[in-house]
């Protein structure tokens, strides 16, 4: 896989970790539904804090995830959420976005929260301090997703209190039961780590396992 995709992230939000649980119950779910949809077509008329409001969803530009915002290194989407987290990738030249306009942090102070949801009320400009962020309105269909990312090394990272030997055994139990969900609903697509973008298979786990 090339680094030319979007990613939905399931990690929705800020944490160190990664929420197996949770994460799964979440993407099956999108993929039950066969989309991703936007809070107002869940039934969720929460606004939340932030800029998508009720009506957009948050994909993030990989080819990005190395620009920060410029008021504080590493402020963005990709290393917010992504790298912790479950991530449905599409091609890039499947899906049309919204380049939303970046404006300064708003995560520091509650001011800054309000400013946030208000901003994601907006209609007819789209605001962000994600300067990784792009947005779509109201779904996706999964019609075009091909691929799952994974945060292999924070998974293992989270697991160092155990022998090496059961926490593969961890991460393979883990990918199979997220590789059967996509089979269940008919979306046989290959699972790759986060960071690397290599396909998580029996090949790779098996170096993994020999670090």
């Amino acid at each position: 896989m090339n680094d030319k995709i979007y990613l939905h992230t399931i990690n929705n939000s800020y944490s160190d970790y990664y929420k197996s649980q949770r994460q799964k119950l979440i993407l099956e779910y999108i993929l039950r539904c066969g989309e991703v949809r936007s809070r107002r077509l869940q039934g969720n008329l929460d606004t939340n804090t932030n800029f998508c409001g009720l009506d957009y969803i948050s994909l993030i530009d990989y080819e990005k995830r190395f620009v920060s915002n410029k008021e504080r290194e590493h402020y963005n989407s990709y290393y917010s959420y992504a790298r912790n987290g479950l991530s449905i990738t599409f091609p890039q030249d499947k899906i049309k976005v919204i380049e939303p306009t970046i404006i300064g942090i708003c995560s520091d102070n509650r001011r800054g929260y309000e400013t946030m949801k208000y901003l994601g009320m907006c209609e007819d400009e789209r605001f962000t301090d994600l300067p990784d962020e792009v947005q779509v309105k109201d779904r996706i269909s999964l019609e075009h997703m091909n691929g799952i990312l994974f945060p292999t090394e924070n998974f293992l990272v989270s697991r160092l209190f155990i022998k090496r030997k059961k926490m593969i055994e961890l991460l393979k139990k883990e990918l199979d039961i997220i590789k059967e969900l996509t089979i269940k609903y008919g979306y046989n697509v290959d699972i790759y780590d986060v960071e690397t973008l290599m396909p998580l298979n029996e090949e790779e786990i098996y170096k993994l396992s020999l670090k």
